[in-house]
């Protein structure tokens, strides 16, 4: 429902109106045509108390008064243009200076100084309309903009920018609204979550001028690994970043940036309120701004008070300096074309998803996004058992990969209603007390098929050719001082017509066989599920299997009635010279057993990604076995199984939130 109030009457008579756009849960937000400021957004907070997230003021004399641009569609050129200089289509083109040396915000009667046109109303929508005339700041063409301001039924205020111009122009707009999501009023932004969708940043210099580069995040400016937004504010005495921007002022190069689609650019959570704030724009950057310059004392709307950094902004935008920086995205518009550009801000309540052990799984490479578009997230790199309670105390949804949920914990979790496993295995958690208290528990199968078998065959590449012994003789001068045009030092080995013996046959089994035919190996496969079997391949008991096959690899699950198969009993059994593959699990293997038959010289070599303790004990006997590459429990971790894991886990918890089965766990 949209309703128009008188705001306010400008100097020169002319009325301001304000919109109030209320949806069917009574939240809503307010726009007022001078500036086409968003004066308020009401949503409610997890109590389901109505609270005002954004900062403003109660009359036009306040949003004058106030340097900062309070709530204000930004224009023609949103951020700074360097000396206020640009080159277009051979014409130099001086702009107003009027924020230190450089050009801001389309100068000092840009878009953010002028009453607007109100051309369309609808039940849940504004369209304001500004014409801004050739030469206007010095812009080249008469620019006709519009700025649709919708409110829906999910809490969600889509902005959408039209522009035409009869000349080629500029043409960058976004909206300055200050957001504090623990309500507008009150206090510092300190304890506010923040995650912004990039990996490199803009650095500045101190007039807060984007440089003409974009570095990779670093110190501070990785917004995405601090636990609150006071950890990274209460550096700007001593990281050279927010030393040189007074704080957060730096444009984040969006990653996925499609301008065609509405790509997540940001969150932002009140731990206080529970409100969440989700942007989504078509623009390929974010300008991050932690109100550094608001003064203290600043009289807000509604007898609020306002002081510095109490409101934070998310500025979609093309970058700063983009006009002198052909490389980048561009913000030109061309005459007669049409610019459309779409900024959305969502806001809910979300639940609070846990992750305990997150490190091994995104380091840093990756996104939580998949994750964060359902809930508020949390992530611990690692929680030693100590903490888990403390981490875990009020947490819905637990996501962990290793760190172990025992009957004990569990217990003391009153609220855990779903854990979520970064792994296909689920030894980290008590499966029988989650039934017993109705926890729901998910895992995520197949997700590194290729990657294991991937590893599996380099494993055994490696034992064949050993690939990094001569690389590494090679560098140590070995074919430098060599009297032949080659040499090699140990037995280099064909796999074409040797035979693979392959015990366990899933999805990795079976992958690791389709390649396997494809080195012209020959097959044997050793299952207790009978299963149809490929041309070239040929099922056979366990015994057959050693007996015959010059390299065994091992691709079942760990059971109570498997834990060391491969013993000195079953090496025995093995063709003499053989190699043993190991990318399943570590307690497959008599570790003793096996060092014994390399050392030996049974075995001919071993390749294993998986050991019975990992970390690995230093005592470990096959750390110093002869012939036995190891690698760190790293066939999972290609940077596409990774992401594939995240996104298997988001669909997991959104099942359960949906009230489906998928990839349960009994």
């Amino acid at each position: 429902m949209l309703t128009k109030t008188l705001f306010d009457t400008m100097e020169d008579g002319r009325e301001v109106t304000c919109f109030r756009i209320t949806n069917t849960q009574g939240a809503y937000v307010e726009i007022i045509n001078y500036a086409g400021i968003i004066r308020a957004i009401c949503v409610p907070d997890r109590a389901g108390k109505l609270t005002d997230v954004t900062l403003g003021f109660d009359s036009v004399k306040g949003y004058q008064t106030y340097s900062g641009n309070f709530g204000a569609t930004i224009g023609r050129y949103a951020n700074r243009i360097r000396k206020g200089h640009f080159t277009l289509n051979g014409e130099s083109i001086q702009l107003a200076i009027n924020n230190g040396p450089n050009h801001l915000h389309g100068g000092p009667k840009g878009f953010h100084k002028q009453l607007w046109d109100v051309a369309i109303t609808d039940e849940n929508s504004v369209t304001l309309k500004y014409f801004s005339p050739d030469g206007e700041e010095n812009y080249p063409g008469n620019l006709t903009t519009f700025v649709r301001y919708t409110f829906d039924d999910t809490n969600t205020l889509t902005i959408e920018y039209k522009a035409t111009s009869d000349k080629d122009t500029l043409y960058n707009p976004t909206n300055h609204a200050y957001f504090n999501l623990h309500g507008h009023g009150e206090g510092n932004l300190g304890a506010h979550h923040v995650r912004i969708n990039a990996k490199a940043f803009s650095p500045v210099d101190s007039d807060c001028m984007g440089l003409d580069m974009l570095e990779p995040f670093r110190g501070a400016m990785d917004i995405n690994k601090l636990s609150c937004l006071g950890d990274g504010l209460a550096q700007d005495g001593t990281d050279p970043d927010l030393i040189a921007g007074g704080g957060y002022d730096h444009n984040y190069v969006l990653s996925n940036s499609v301008q065609e689609d509405c790509n997540y650019a940001a969150s932002v959570y009140s731990p206080i309120t529970g409100i969440r704030m989700r942007t989504y724009t078509t623009m390929p950057g974010v300008q991050f701004y932690t109100g550094n310059f608001m003064a203290d004392g600043m009289a807000g709307k509604n007898g609020a008070t306002y002081n510095r950094r109490g409101g934070l902004c998310l500025e979609t935008q093309f970058f700063p300096d983009s006009p002198n920086q052909p490389a980048w995205p561009s913000p030109i518009l061309r005459a007669d074309d049409m610019a459309v550009y779409t900024t959305k801000y969502t806001f809910d309540v979300p639940k609070d998803i846990v992750i305990l052990d997150g490190y091994t799984t995104n380091p840093g490479d990756l996104s939580w996004a998949p994750l964060e578009e359902i809930g508020h997230v949390t992530v611990y790199d690692r929680t030693p058992p100590a903490e888990i309670l403390n981490r875990a105390k009020d947490a819905e949804i637990l996501i962990t990969n290793k760190t172990v949920l025992t009957e004990e914990i569990l217990a003391q979790l009153p609220n855990l209603r779903y854990v979520g496993l970064l792994s296909t295995g689920t030894n980290a958690v008590d499966l029988k007390a989650c039934k017993a208290r109705g926890i729901a528990v998910t895992n995520v199968p197949g997700y590194s098929t290729e990657d294991v078998a991937q590893l599996t065959f380099g494993l055994m590449l490696e034992l064949a050719l050993h690939v990094g012994h001569h690389s590494n003789r090679v560098r140590n001068g070995a074919w430098t001082s060599s009297k032949d045009f080659c040499f090699w030092e140990t037995p280099l080995i064909e796999l074409a017509g040797k035979t693979l013996g392959i015990v366990g046959y899933g999805a990795i089994g079976s992958r690791v066989c389709e390649i396997a035919r494809a080195f012209r190996m020959n097959v044997l496969v050793y299952t207790r599920t009978p299963k149809a079997l490929p041309e070239g391949a040929k099922a056979v008991s366990l015994d057959e299997l050693l007996a015959q096959a010059d390299v065994v690899s091992l691709h079942c699950p760990l059971t109570a009635d498997n834990a060391q198969l491969i013993n000195q009993e079953m090496l025995s059994k093995m063709k003499p010279g053989a190699f043993l593959i190991n990318t399943a699990r570590g307690g497959l293997l008599d570790e003793a057993a096996v060092a014994r038959a390399l050392n030996e010289g049974y075995l001919a070599g071993c390749g294993v990604d998986v050991l019975s303790t990992e970390p690995p004990k230093a005592d470990n006997p096959l750390l110093a076995a002869k012939n036995c590459i190891i690698t760190p429990h790293i066939a999972w971790a290609a940077t596409e199984a990774r992401s594939r894991l995240i996104g298997i886990v988001a669909e997991n918890v959104q099942a359960f939130l949906r009230g489906t089965r998928h990839n349960r766990v009994e």
